[in-house]
């Protein structure tokens, strides 16, 4: 069944606010809510991640934190595998990620 997401602004916190939306074993959806500020740390991810920004305006990193991309309102960037990412909210900012494969960890039994 259909279902509708809506930035909800009250989630804004000093610190980042990240909810997952959605998640299969195909793709995982992730909101991050931060504030002016704000940053999420490099990090890595096994999968694609392709970040849209929702709202607001952020320097996206890329490998490190000298490769800069100044993102806005509507402004994509899709990361490869295992290539270190983050960003930092220059004005209050939404983010929409969008993981796939999704890393869903399976327990072998």
């Amino acid at each position: 069944m259909a279902g509708i997401v809506r930035i909800d602004e009250t989630k804004f916190s000093l610190k980042p606010h990240i909810e997952k939306i959605y998640e299969d074993e195909r793709l995982r959806i992730v909101l991050f809510y931060l504030k002016s500020g704000s940053v999420i740390d490099l990090h890595t991810s096994s999968s694609t991640v392709i970040t849209t920004v929702l709202k607001g305006k952020g320097n996206f990193f890329i490998e490190d934190r000298e490769s800069v991309e100044v993102l806005e309102t509507g402004d994509s960037l899709i990361y490869l595998p295992n290539e270190p990412h983050g960003f930092e909210a220059i004005e209050d900012m939404v983010v929409q990620t969008v993981i796939t494969p999704s890393p869903i960890q399976k327990v072998k039994i």
